[in-house]
């Protein structure tokens, strides 16, 4: 004898149940009339180069002025830095998004060259979860 008066649910859909294609984290919920949200961020390979194409900009214009401003070093170290992360499976996106803040702040100082330290924050930035 069941306990409730009432039928049980019926799902919303013909899809009842989880079905992931790839690798998933997080909750997930199959109980009738559960409902749950999920983001996925697909990286492009033209979102990749992008990133490496505004670094490799950003470098050129860089050691252009090597020996004219004392700020290019530290600027290059940054790139040096954040460069290959980019190919890094698990990237930290808080320390790379510090590496971009650090490399803007230090390319401000130099003239010409914030318009390219900026194309690769957007760019680079873009690969990263949240964004």
């Amino acid at each position: 004898m069941p306990l409730r008066s009432q039928p049980d649910p019926v799902p919303n859909g013909v899809n009842f149940g989880i079905i992931n294609i790839g690798r998933m984290t997080g909750p997930a919920q199959v109980a009738p009339f559960s409902q749950n949200a999920a983001q996925t961020n697909n990286l492009t390979n033209e979102a990749m180069d992008r990133a490496r194409e505004s670094i490799d900009e950003l470098r050129q214009r860089l050691e252009e002025l090597r020996d004219q401003h004392p700020g290019v070093d530290g600027a290059l170290r940054d790139l040096d830095m954040i460069a290959p992360r980019l190919d890094e499976p698990e990237r930290d996106p808080g320390a790379l998004r510090y590496m971009i803040e650090s490399l803007v702040e230090r390319c401000g100082g130099i003239p010409g060259v914030l318009a390219a330290a900026q194309l690769v924050q957007s760019t680079v930035t873009a690969l990263l979860p949240g964004s």
